[in-house]
């Protein structure tokens, strides 16, 4: 009888002695193994890319219900203080090379005053709400909701209407020089629980938040670190006091995932910075809107 042919991938050995016949032993090819490899690679790259992805989205959902949590809460106090009370979205630098947004609470201390021929309210946080912070990476953007400064013309900005531009938070770690500014966003509610972006009892030109009580605005500080232009709205310290741009809704970004898609080199220029972020909120960002008849946020 004719012995049959190992079987592809095996070898036949001899037993050991005192043994009977062939011992067959198996093993992958250098190709079948090459390919296996490449296909767990594969695969744990697109799961990798995935997690991120599952990651990415869970931060920014995080961040979305903590900005709508501190504006359902600000809505209840105005009602409940019958008070003018706002939601302020600050830019903080921790270490550093990570910044972070903090949700500050205050209401109108009464205050207001006249500075280079407009009224400016003084807001103070309020001391038993405490502040809120966004995961590192996300911020909070409005639509570019004030009356522009010169040189450009009424309601326009950089080449575009206001009402299609979006302006956010400073980047702080990438200040001093190499990226130009952002502003302060606020929401405000009123005693009957709806929003206004302006108040309706001064008609004044804009709030600012006294964060440490001082009873000054303070926009102009000597720091070599910072270079402060002494803008009142632009914040470009991080002890910065400036206007606040009081918006009638909200964007949620991943600012992480938006420095990606864009040469952030020509951020120094702030036409630049803005109208790249504008196109990244237009297209990915989580929107809160407001109830005109309310106030209640709604995603």
């Amino acid at each position: 009888m004719r012995p049959s042919l190992p079987k592809q991938g095996c070898r036949q050995n001899p037993l050991p002695q005192g043994g009977r016949g062939l011992r067959r032993r198996c093993a992958f090819t250098l190709t079948e193994l090459l390919v296996v490899m490449g296909v767990i690679a594969v695969l744990a790259t697109l799961t990798l890319v995935s997690v991120r992805a599952i990651t990415d989205s869970a931060r920014l959902s995080s961040a979305t219900n903590t900005v709508m949590a501190a504006l359902d809460n600000a809505r209840a106090l105005a009602m409940k203080k019958n008070k003018l009370v706002l939601v302020a979205f600050r830019p903080r630098l921790e270490g550093t090379n990570q910044q972070l947004v903090e949700i500050v609470t205050a209401q109108w201390s009464g205050d207001s005053s006249f500075v280079g021929g407009g009224l400016y309210d003084r807001f103070v946080p309020i001391p038993d709400v405490p502040i809120r912070q966004l995961p590192a990476g996300v911020k909070v953007a409005g639509p570019y909701y004030r009356d522009p400064d010169p040189p450009f013309g009424d309601d326009m900005a950089y080449g575009q209407p206001t009402d299609e531009l979006w302006v956010t938070q400073s980047h702080l770690p990438a200040m001093g020089g190499f990226e130009a500014g952002g502003e302060l966003i606020g929401v405000m509610y009123m005693p009957d629980g709806t929003t206004q972006t302006r108040n309706p009892q001064n008609d004044s030109s804009a709030p600012w938040v006294d964060f440490d009580n001082s009873g000054d605005e303070d926009v102009d500080f000597n720091d070599p670190n910072f270079p402060d232009g002494g803008d009142f709205w632009e914040f470009d310290h991080p002890n910065d006091e400036t206007n606040l741009n009081l918006v009638p809704f909200l964007a949620v970004f991943d600012d992480v995932a938006a420095r990606k898609l864009f040469d952030t080199d020509q951020w120094n220029d702030p036409a630049a910075r803005t109208l790249d972020l504008t196109q990244y909120i237009t297209q990915f960002a989580d929107r809160i809107h407001f109830n005109r008849y309310t106030g209640v946020a709604m995603k």
